[in-house]
């Protein structure tokens, strides 16, 4: 099992941090980000700017707050999360559950810095294929993460399990996330995912840290291709979808404020991806028997594309 670092590389950011993170990647390269135990005994009142239900039906709820220097985002279980963009800089709750708290990191309150420094995220896995990414998107439980799974039982990088940080121009690139891959009790039992250690496992989810020989580094990898998942039979070839077609998609999976700017900003991201990216629709199943040929009909399809 990788071992608890302090500084290191995470969606292009060079991370030092007062706390233990599991998930970094080696290196230093990147923009600074500051991690911090937080020590606040204030917290923000009135109505959040965004309010909305965890997954996992324990009726357990996000909100985040708008203030003067930045945000405040809290869950029920793991506490409050103050992030200030502007100076790189998030605090953390300090008695959470390490592994539950870096999980909510890498969330949230790593996406709100990322998209001020210009970028955008993909609820999408990403993995490394002959040098550049491929990235899988779709809403949660549509299979990503065992998508990218089934990617690093076949000897590949992973790049990101369900968030992708990505630069849509002028050249798309996606910055590697944490080095974590949450999987689905069923998956773990049926995957062969050498070169992960177990770290914790929840009611539906084991979460696997990659150890740091099969890491990489942070640099940001050329985007090959996105593939969408669909709902459908295993076995059919993947379809290519019409750049345009493709921006309300890709708009739908954005995380966004609710703000004028920052939609502008995610309708170009989207825009651009759409216009330089090539893009598919995959049909595919739950079946693991046929995930072997899922990988290969990708790669086959994939890298032929100039």
């Amino acid at each position: 099992m990788s071992q608890a670092r302090t500084d290191g590389v995470c969606f292009g950011f060079h991370v030092t941090s007062d706390v233990g993170l599991r998930y970094l990647r080696p290196g230093s390269d990147g923009d600074p980000l500051e991690i911090t135990a937080s020590k606040r005994t204030s917290e923000p009142t009135g109505p959040a700017a965004l309010d909305w239900p965890l997954r996992g039906g324990d009726g357990d709820r996000a909100r985040l707050y708008v203030r003067d220097h930045g945000f405040s985002f809290r869950t029920e279980r793991e506490g409050w999360f103050h992030i200030d963009p502007a100076a790189a800089r998030i605090e953390v709750p300090g008695d959470a559950d390490p592994v539950r708290r870096e999980t909510r990191l890498w969330g949230v309150p790593a996406v709100l810095c990322f998209l001020h420094r210009g970028d955008m995220s993909l609820h999408a896995s990403a993995v490394e294929v002959d040098g550049s990414a491929l990235l899988f998107a779709a809403p949660g439980r549509f299979g990503k993460t065992t998508m990218a799974g089934a990617f690093v039982a076949a000897g590949h990088r992973l790049v990101a399990e369900d968030i992708s940080c990505c630069r849509p121009s002028p050249d798309p690139l996606v910055f590697p996330g944490p080095a974590v891959l949450r999987v689905r009790r069923d998956v773990f039992a049926e995957l062969d995912l050498t070169g992960t250690g177990e770290v914790a496992v929840e009611r539906d989810r084991v979460h696997l840290s990659i150890e740091d020989s099969r890491r990489g580094e942070g640099a940001p990898l050329p985007i090959r291709g996105i593939v969408f998942l669909r709902p459908g039979a295993e076995g059919g070839p993947l379809e290519r979808v019409d750049p345009v077609a493709a921006i309300p998609d890709l708009w739908a999976l954005s995380w966004k404020l609710p703000v004028e700017e920052d939609l502008e900003r995610c309708f170009r991201g989207t825009s651009a991806l759409a216009a330089t990216v090539p893009i598919w629709n995959l049909p595919r199943s739950d079946r693991f028997d046929a995930l072997k040929g899922v990988v290969d009909r990708v790669l086959e399809t994939c890298l032929a594309v100039a």
